[in-house]
């Protein structure tokens, strides 16, 4: 590998940026056309130096082309 084959670290944060925003809107649209409601469950710790950590989890139901 070359210095030319890794991207540079801008532009590794501008691919992952975007490949964010396109599953976050994914995410969107799949969650508004679910079936029924959306419950949430989440989760906090921290780690021993006080670096703290929440993680956010959406359950929820969608209709698959097989209608089940």
């Amino acid at each position: 590998l070359d210095d030319t084959d890794i991207p540079h670290r801008t532009k590794v944060a501008q691919l992952i940026t975007e490949a964010f925003a396109r599953e976050y809107q994914k995410m969107v649209q799949e969650i508004t056309t679910s079936i029924g409601r959306v419950a949430f469950t989440s989760d906090i710790w921290s780690r021993r130096n006080l670096q703290s950590y929440m993680a956010v989890t959406a359950h929820y139901l969608i209709k698959t082309s097989s209608g089940k």
